[in-house]
């Protein structure tokens, strides 16, 4: 308990020197416009600390849409009510980043953008070219184990968007292990 506190002090502290120059938080629609949902740091948190523990999590992988791809891209893990989602700019751009890396980036989003009001997470930049993004938000369970995506999907670049619900498919994620307390592998 100790250290999640610890860690979420001094994650918030240095965020907020660090972040506002790279991390976009979301910022709340209109009242007539599809509502954003708000995710919970500690749901967030887990996702993250499991992610920068996979096997090889340190090691560059190449990342993209391309077939010959180290990591395929578009990606999203949920953790509770926090959707991870990873994304490259464009069908041709690739990169090598390590899921160390990745849950860095994620771990400065959740500090800036779900530690502080208005809690709806944000995106960022990551890797040494900046062509792929991490992105945070909220999503919502629904009847039947469909998923409620917010309305910053229709923000995202086209290939990576969901639509207003999608289908949840089991219990495990695309990586290797179980990330988070109850992930559940969500396919648009």
């Amino acid at each position: 308990m100790i250290s999640f506190l610890l860690l979420s002090f001094l994650a918030i502290n240095w965020a907020g020197a660090v972040s506002e120059r790279r991390v976009g938080c979301w910022q709340q629609n209109p009242p007539h416009d599809r509502q954003h949902f708000t995710t919970i740091y500690k749901h967030c948190f887990e996702g993250i600390k499991d992610l920068a523990k996979l096997d090889k999590a340190y090691a560059p992988i190449l990342f993209s849409r391309k077939p010959n791809a180290g990591y395929k891209v578009p990606e999203r893990w949920i953790t509770g009510t926090c959707y991870i989602h990873i994304d490259m700019h464009s069908d041709d751009d690739e990169d090598y980043i390590s899921f160390h890396d990745i849950a860095v980036e994620a771990g400065v989003i959740n500090a800036a953008c779900v530690a502080r009001p208005p809690h709806l997470g944000g995106t960022s930049p990551v890797g040494p070219k900046k062509v792929m993004n991490v992105t945070i938000l909220g999503v919502r369970p629904m009847k039947g184990n469909v998923l409620a995506l917010p309305g910053i999907l229709d923000n995202l670049p086209r290939s990576s968007r969901g639509t207003e619900s999608v289908r949840a498919t089991g219990p495990s994620l695309p990586l290797q292990g179980n990330i988070g307390r109850r992930p559940i592998r969500v396919k648009a």
